[in-house]
């Protein structure tokens, strides 16, 4: 449907006349819903400092007693080992600016009650916006991030349960199946003494009911094609794969030199393929005149990565769609640093400047806690 170009339709019963417009609506319920997973994650900041220090400690350890023999040993020093300190910055500050005028543009407007409608709505878009930063932003992170340690990154074989099935819906309980079962495992696992699961490598166990798992809404959403409680009531992971779930399109993998040259889904010349994969951004940007959210997709054409005048490959990530899910004990914290609203009357023009400003850290999961990243086994 073709947007309004204020031509006004001739009335039918006087060709000279033109019928009035009865009544304009802004529209103000544009988000319905926002991402809540960093909601979970915010911590307190300050205007005073700009760093949260996260100290990580070890087990201590036993040794044999040897009764009399101990009056000896009365003034030895047991230190214990060497704390690891991990430190989160406030250091990143962003500003949104929206400009506004209670005259040349109220002329577009048939009354008060419309023009104040339209500027309440887009005043209102700035806290909007930020919380579309910052969800978009959160979720990125959460689904692009790996770590180091081979522990934490595990690949389930789901291809047995498919290839063994007659029917799509015999293959997807077969599938759920086996994905509770390597849920289940992983589960004790992680509640065993075990130093696999941190990247400091320090003896941790985690109950079970303290583990988060923020699932890819592709692999929950064919679980739940089947009977969830009948499947997973006695494993206990019904409340699992009801927990925090994110779009696919969140879920992704860092370009690296394996994904540039022909053939490759960044061409030799720097340019994006999009017959190779979804390739979306990791932060807010402009390019080609076009503004991303963290999560969106590339145009299809026009895009360079890793050229003179294109993208860094650390703005954008491939969609990967073998990632099932994130588990994780503690969300990485997103520490907020201030929120201020501000404006300016310029009398010159007689116009409105409002701006929103704010800070927050750069996103590091805590290496005391795992962050595990689990992937459904590609096809030999």
């Amino acid at each position: 449907m073709a947007s309004f170009n204020g031509q006004l339709r001739s009335n039918e019963i006087f060709s000279a006349l033109y019928n009035m417009i009865i009544s304009q609506e802004v529209f103000a319920d544009n988000l319905g819903e926002h991402q809540t997973l960093v909601d979970k994650a915010r911590v307190d900041g300050s205007l005073f400092g700009d760093t949260k220090l996260y100290y990580s400690t070890d087990v201590l350890k036993s040794a044999p007693w040897g009764n009399d023999a101990e009056a000896t040993n009365l003034l030895a020093l047991h230190r214990p080992p060497a704390p690891k300190c991990q430190a989160i910055h406030l250091d990143v500050f962003r500003q949104i600016c929206l400009t506004v005028d209670n005259y040349l543009s109220k002329r577009a407007w048939a009354d008060e009650g419309a023009f104040s409608s339209f500027n309440g709505v887009m005043l209102g878009w700035m806290r909007e916006t930020k919380r579309v930063y910052d969800g978009t932003l959160y979720n990125v992170y959460i689904g692009t991030t790996v770590s180091p340690k081979a522990a934490q990154n595990i690949e389930f074989d789901l291809r047995g349960a498919r290839a063994n099935a007659s029917t799509e819906l015999e293959a997807d309980k077969l599938e759920a199946l086996e994905l509770a079962k390597d849920m289940a495992n992983l589960l004790v696992e992680m509640g065993d003494y075990s130093r696999a699961f941190n990247d400091n490598e320090f003896l941790r166990s985690y109950a079970k009911d303290g583990i988060k798992v923020v699932w890819n809404a592709k692999y929950v959403n064919l679980v739940r094609k089947v009977d969830l409680p009948t499947i997973f009531h006695k494993e206990g992971l019904v409340d699992k794969f009801d927990e925090d779930i994110m779009p696919a399109r969140y879920f992704g993998r860092a370009v690296t030199a394996d994904d540039i040259g022909e053939g490759k889904i960044i061409g030799a010349n720097g340019a994006y393929d999009a017959t190779k994969g979804t390739l979306r951004a990791k932060a807010e940007f402009d390019y080609n005149d076009v503004h991303y959210f963290p999560g969106d997709a590339l145009a299809t054409s026009g895009t360079y990565v890793a050229v003179v005048g294109g993208l860094e490959a650390s703005d954008v990530y491939i969609e990967d769609a073998d990632i099932i899910c994130k588990v994780l004990v503690k969300l990485p914290p997103y520490m907020s640093a201030f929120e201020v609203g501000t404006s300016f009357f310029n009398p010159k023009s007689l116009t409105e400047n409002h701006y929103l400003t704010f800070g927050h850290n750069t996103i590091e999961y805590l290496e005391n806690y795992p962050f595990i990243t689990i992937k459904s086994k590609a096809a030999a």
